[in-house]
């Protein structure tokens, strides 16, 4: 064990100490465990620091930062073949979800993780079952849940885990109180209190189950009392503390204590809001509305409920049942009896009539906001509506550091739709773009029409997950559109500006993704993320580069291949460049100015070096570097080859050089010997564009490569028509006639995946596929991949 590893183990055990002792101190441990051991590729001890961390942050209301980190750790404990460790994080996954009210999503982590439970110890499988019985619980299946929590008791039992009885006992007596077995769950509680002694949380769950157990029997002054006892311990646990300040306000209004009621839900409702406890802040504002009413301020009641979401005919039969009550206590003989009705008629009348109002007003203010915040052809929001959820969304990004992306996109010769089928197909083709489009985003996303064929995107997705989701959206148009017997097959431009890399505020992040839209037209990719680097002068661009490797400003991303069949064959490894002055530079720009200033060369070596080391730890996977003219001419090249391999234990077979046709066609002679040079060494060859139009056929016999990789264009050109799927036949027909393995790129489409496959070639690349992965995520591309 090295000094570095020695030591990233006594810092995790350090914040591990510190643990419900010094939460914030046991965070910033934690955090720089998970720094360290990312960068010292130290896997199992990562994987423990983002599991212990992803506790802390969830019982601080931070699920989502959590929930992250588990999905980091479980990506890594799969990685690594510990089931062990897969079910530890499963079951933190799914106990998160539960409390988030995701059930079906919980019970799906906590089945997985009960498989392997077991194997785990006694100790493992109790938390599992316990979590289990919840899941169940919250799916209103009481039989499968008291099941699992008696396994749990069970196996906390043999685990010599008091707390954990404890816990499970609680939440067994919860279950028990609201079937009505109240005696069995006063035993659970006071057996819970016994072994809870003074760890304060567990003391502080056990005197809320008490106080609701009370509450359910009508005894409301003893309830209230176990609540109170209950919050002076519960505050370091959010939910808890959540949870008994809603019971105590209830009560405490139960028993027209309003004034106190109010004190608690208003030091609840920022507490809820900041951990994003949803459900609980609807409760709180339900109770705070009923507290107003009460208090005879009906408006803000009003108010108030819809803010909660709240159904307005629950409050209003609660106020009718009051005004019942009091009435009836008024009634002490039988003369008033009809007064009694009389009232209750003239009430309900009331009610009857504010309802019918509050419908009416609902109605209208629903048809305003469409006109005014709806595109009236579409359905779609339009300007107005896009600019307020963004500056919503772009205040929550910063607020959290979350990622968040803007899209412009239009459709491709949407005017000689107009000019040949009419405007009405076009207004048709419009409507029905804007029905698939939703369907291939998330309900908390936004795709907004903003004139004519543009739409524009506004999706909370990281730079990782952009690239997928944009191929989702790019997929609704594989299938053609039926108009009116009219049958279109339309594609689109797509242009997407991230924050914050690309722009902080929306009229940036537009501009920029319009010019990315253009970008895609113009080149006839179909999609492009990010600002253009274009503006920067190529002296300044130049200057930068010279100081970007020491500064470790290069990092590489691996864009995946597989065969027709979706098996994985390897990865193509690509140079990115994150300048801390100019922000992400694209390799169209940066390649050409090291290439100039001979900073390819090192920049190759650097590139050699990291994906030798990759592939050390990914023994099933073989992986492609580019070679650029002056890199291919390197003399020094083979035998870095052959010392780098050899250091890191790699047979060279594993590694693909990519050099392209255009650099061979330009010097054959000297191109084809630095080829035999790099062949001697083992690894294989590969010419990149094949096809592009810039080498001769003939030399292909001469020239010792393994495989060719089709030109993007003759990709691009199976949409044209059967002259396109003729011409990349052809040239594939020739690469196997001299025993070429073919690979094609730029794959968008199931349609060309098909096509590919009928036509012989043996390896597909491009978005359908997989876009670029960074290194972390690549493991998980391997786990989930036959």
């Amino acid at each position: 064990m090295n000094d570095a590893v020695q030591h990233l183990q006594v810092l995790l055990e350090q914040a591990r100490q510190l643990r419900n002792s010094e939460d914030s101190r046991a965070v910033l441990l934690f955090e720089q465990a998970v720094a360290a051991a990312r960068s010292l590729g130290a896997y199992p001890i990562l994987a423990d620091a983002l599991n212990a961390l992803a506790g802390l942050e969830h019982g601080r209301g931070e699920s989502q930062s959590a929930l992250a980190h588990l999905e980091e750790a479980l990506s890594i404990r799969q990685a690594l073949g510990d089931q062990g460790g897969c079910a530890g994080v499963l079951c933190n996954l799914g106990a998160v979800q539960l409390d988030l009210g995701s059930f079906n999503l919980a019970l799906d982590h906590l089945l997985r993780a009960d498989q392997v439970a077991q194997q785990a110890g006694p100790a493992r499988a109790a938390v599992v079952a316990a979590n289990l019985a919840k899941c169940y619980d919250a799916l209103e299946l009481p039989v499968e849940a008291d099941a699992q929590y008696t396994r749990a008791l069970t196996f906390a039992g043999l685990a010599a885990q008091p707390f954990g009885e404890a816990t499970v006992m609680i939440n067994h007596a919860d279950l028990q109180r609201r079937q009505g077995q109240f005696s069995e769950a006063l035993t659970l509680l006071a057996g819970a209190q016994a072994l809870a002694g003074d760890h304060g949380a567990l003391a502080a769950s056990a005197w809320h189950g008490l106080g609701q157990v009370q509450r359910d029997q009508g005894d409301l002054e003893s309830a209230l009392r176990h609540f109170q006892t209950a919050l002076t311990a519960a505050e370091a646990d959010i939910d808890l503390a959540l949870h008994v300040r809603c019971d105590a306000s209830e009560v405490l209004l139960d028993l027209h204590r309003r004034e106190e009621a109010c004190v608690l839900l208003s030091a609840a409702l920022p507490d809820a809001r900041a951990s994003r406890r949803v459900r609980v802040e609807a409760r709180i504002l339900a109770l705070q509305a009923r507290a107003e009413e009460q208090g005879g301020n009906l408006s803000q009641a009003l108010a108030t409920l819809r803010r909660a979401h709240a159904a307005e005919s629950e409050v209003l039969r609660a106020e009718a049942d009051q005004r019942t009550r009091e009435v009836a206590a008024r009634s002490e003989l039988e003369r008033d009896r009809l007064w009694l009705k009389n009232e209750q008629a003239r009430y309900a009348a009331e009610r009857e009539a504010k309802e019918q109002l509050e419908r009416e007003q609902a109605s209208r203010l629903q048809e305003l906001e469409r006109l005014a915040l709806y595109d009236a052809l579409t359905g779609l929001p339009n300007r107005l509506l896009l600019s307020e959820r963004a500056r919503i969304a772009l205040r929550e990004a910063a607020a959290h550091g979350s990622g968040l992306a803007v899209g412009v996109m239009d459709l491709n010769k949407f005017k000689a739709v107009n000019d040949t089928y009419g405007h009405h197909i076009g207004d048709l083709l419009l409507k029905e773009v804007a029905a698939r489009l939703p369907l291939a985003l998330s309900p908390h996303d936004t795709v907004a029409r903003t004139g004519g064929d543009e739409f524009v995107l506004l999706l909370q997705a990281d730079s990782d997950d952009l690239l997928n989701l944009a191929q989702q959206i790019v997929r609704i148009f594989d299938e053609p559109f039926f108009l009116n017997d009219v049958e279109l097959q339309m594609r689109p431009s797509i242009g997407f500006a991230r924050y914050p890399d690309d722009a902080s505020n929306l009229d940036s992040l537009l501009a920029q993704a319009d010019e990315a839209m253009y970008r895609a037209k113009a080149r006839g990719s179909t999609l492009e993320v990010g600002a253009s680097s274009g503006e920067v002068a190529p002296a300044t661009l130049e200057a930068a580069l010279h100081g970007a490797l020491a500064a470790g400003e290069f990092h590489l991303v691996y864009q995946p291949l597989e065969d027709p069949t979706g098996r994985r064959r390897s990865v193509e490894a690509l140079v990115r460049w994150r300048s801390r002055t100019y922000g992400n530079v694209t390799p169209d720009h940066f390649m050409p100015l090291a290439e100039r200033s001979g900073l390819s060369l090192p920049l190759s070596h650097w590139t050699l070096t990291q994906v030798c080391m990759a592939l050390a730890q990914l023994p099933s996977l073989s992986a492609a570097i580019n070679l650029s003219a002056r890199q291919l001419a390197d003399p020094q090249l083979p035998e870095l080859i052959h010392r780098t391999t050899a250091e890191f234990g790699l047979v060279p077979s594993r590694l693909m050089l990519e050099v392209r046709e255009e650099v061979v066609a330009r010097t054959p002679e000297r191109a084809r010997s630095a080829l035999q040079a790099l062949g001697a060494t083992g690894v294989r060859l590969t010419l990149d564009d094949f096809g592009g139009g810039h080498a001769h056929f003939a030399g292909l016999q001469t020239l010792p490569i393994h495989a060719v990789k089709l030109d993007r264009a003759l990709v691009q050109g199976l949409e044209q028509g059967p002259r396109g799927a003729a011409l990349l036949g052809a040239v594939a027909q020739l690469a196997r006639a001299l025993d070429l393995e073919v690979i094609a790129k730029g794959v968008e489409t199931d349609t060309q995946r098909i096509q590919l496959g009928a036509l012989g070639v043996d390896g597909l690349q491009g978005f359908l596929v997989s876009p670029p992965l960074e290194l972390q995520h690549l493991y998980k591309w391997i786990m989930d991949t036959p």
